[in-house]
């Protein structure tokens, strides 16, 4: 007897029975990232006023929980198996850090570096004659 596609993927003993999102819980996190997205405009109009610090810690934070709902709600990661949510986690973890390194990097005191100063254009002096070879260097052919 003849099995079906859909039988013959039932013999391997997985379950590929997908999770079904009720429209209601879609509606409710499409109403988080709207909020999410008022809260967002809301820091950027009121932003200026803080320190650069605590802005950039508001507006991360409001970033986190809204790509949170996406990867849970509408990526469907909320109900697949733990290797997947392993990785999708790892990616918030490894975008903490990276956050961390340039929030280390932003704060920090600019060093001089000798022989700079503020006031010049260029490296480069504008009055030297690139257009001809010194008179000193010997040119091989």
């Amino acid at each position: 007897m003849a099995t079906t596609h859909h039988e013959h993927h039932d013999d391997h003993g997985h379950d590929h029975a997908h999770h079904v999102i009720p429209i209601s819980l879609l509606m409710k996190v499409f109403g988080g990232l709207i909020i999410g997205m008022a809260l967002t405009v809301y820091a950027a109009i009121f932003g200026p006023k803080m320190p650069v610090q605590f802005m950039w810690l508001i507006a991360m934070l409001i970033a986190y929980a809204k790509a949170f709902l996406v990867v849970q709600y509408f990526m469907g990661v909320k109900y697949t198996t733990k290797l997947v949510k392993a990785f999708a986690y790892g990616g918030f973890f490894w975008a903490t850090l990276l956050l961390i390194m340039l929030t280390d990097y932003g704060t920090r005191q600019w060093e001089p570096v000798p022989g700079w100063t503020p006031g010049e254009e260029s490296a480069l002096s504008r009055d030297l004659e690139i257009d001809r070879v010194p008179e000193d260097v010997q040119i091989h052919h």
